[in-house]
């Protein structure tokens, strides 16, 4: 999910600055300039890890600030392809459902990718698993709401160099990373649905441990 990724700068360096400590003032300067921000086939900028390399102040002309190159390695969120995470829904429309793992909200599910067979509700806006039953009875609806845990496979990381117009609205919606993800295998999606049956498993394996120590206690007491 994260990966440390080495990178270089030339950083600025107010007049005012030049009393602090110069690594301590290289690190928040780092971590204001990248900290929360997509780098275009990288991933999310996380924060700072370590400084590796300082170079030589220098001052431009007609410019009173330092500045410093900088080698320096961060921390970076890009989920591996075929890497299962768990995150939170967020919200679901007919096109799929968003997902949120905290610091991220821009991982989405697409409607095809969901556990199948599925339907939508649209008066809740909410995806469920027609989990079937029986033969001759009707499948059990096991809802996909909103803040409910669920455990996915990476399926592609998409970035896109994106420079949003104000006057244009479509393009304030683009995103410049996105996770996209799928919930079809088996242990996949709602972490409620897989615990539930594990529970149920582990009850019956304690009933069968009870009844084999019940039939040897019968045993032991026919003997004598």
């Amino acid at each position: 999910m994260f990966i440390l990724s080495e990178m270089q700068d030339i950083v600025a360096v107010v007049p005012h600055h030049f009393k602090n400590q110069l690594k301590e003032t290289l690190h928040n300067s780092l971590n204001w300039r990248f900290a929360n921000k997509v780098i275009v086939d990288l991933g999310l900028c996380v924060c700072l890890y370590d400084i590796l390399h300082v170079g030589d102040m220098f001052i431009l002309a007609c410019d009173g600030r330092g500045h410093v190159p900088v080698r320096f390695r961060f921390i970076i969120f890009r989920p591996f392809v075929d890497e299962i995470l768990e995150a939170k829904i967020v919200s679901s429309t007919e096109a799929g459902i968003t997902l949120s793992v905290g610091f991220f909200e821009d991982i989405f599910i697409p409607m095809h990718k969901l556990p199948c067979p599925n339907g939508f509700e649209k008066t809740e806006q909410t995806w469920y698993w027609a989990y079937g039953q029986e033969e001759g009875e009707p499948p059990t609806k096991l809802m996909m709401e909103a803040g409910s845990t669920v455990r996915f496979r990476v399926v592609e990381n998409i970035f896109k160099d994106v420079r949003p117009d104000p006057n244009d609205e479509p393009s304030k919606n683009e995103k410049s990373f996105q996770v996209i993800g799928q919930m079809m295998e088996s242990g996949l999606g709602c972490l409620t649905w897989w615990n539930n049956e594990g529970e149920e498993d582990e009850e019956e394996e304690e009933d069968g441990e009870e009844q084999s120590a019940n039939g040897e206690e019968d045993e032991d007491m026919s003997a004598e």
